[in-house]
């Protein structure tokens, strides 16, 4: 008999389901994976085709959604599709953390209480192994705008990347971690990747 077969039934939960917003960025990070920066095309996924695909995850048995770019909140609606997404799923969205202030900042009071955490980079406790990797001045925006965003009630997690060809400085990786304890964000909400 030929046709249409039937998926099989998902047993086990399928995890994070993850969406690149945009392609461009206003850093340069050298490790960036898409290659993102201010001279990236500017390629977006529509809000509501995130949405959609996000209540199809939601019936497939994902269990929380990601947003990345690029970064996501060069984009203007980036709060409220967030806050549509976090309607669905948990949600966390990846960001450098560079852009808040003003109306952007204001802007993310509608994520107060949401299922959504704001994810920023912040590679080292120190400004330059930190800003050599992003940006001039990188670190003391993020430092700066971490109180800001939890002062806000909103969660955050601090995201470290290490450079897996380098032993890793465990003074520098316990002095981030008082650095970030200090900033309002508790352990389990500091990720560590190679």
């Amino acid at each position: 008999m030929t046709g249409p077969s039937t998926p099989p039934a998902v047993e086990a939960p399928l995890g994070r389901l993850w969406f690149y917003a945009n392609y461009h960025c206003n850093l340069a990070c050298q490790y960036c994976l898409t290659d993102s920066a201010p001279n990236s095309a500017r390629r977006i996924l529509p809000a509501e085709r995130m949405v959609k695909a996000a209540q199809q995850a939601a019936e497939m048995g994902f269990t929380d959604l990601g947003v990345t770019g690029g970064e996501p909140f060069l984009r203007p609606d980036t709060p409220e599709t967030l806050s549509r997404l976090g309607e669905i799923l948990p949600t966390v969205v990846l960001t450098n953390a560079t852009l808040f202030r003003g109306r952007r900042i204001e802007r993310l009071r509608q994520l107060v209480g949401a299922p959504v955490a704001v994810q920023v980079s912040l590679d080292s406790a120190d400004p330059a192994p930190n800003d050599t990797l992003r940006a001039a001045d990188n670190h003391a925006t993020v430092v700066e705008t971490i109180p800001r965003l939890v002062g806000l009630g909103i969660r955050v997690r601090v995201a470290t990347t290490l450079d897996p060809a380098v032993p890793v400085d465990e003074d520098d990786q316990a002095r981030l971690c008082a650095l970030h304890r200090s900033l309002g964000v508790a352990d389990e909400d500091h990720v560590v990747r190679p």
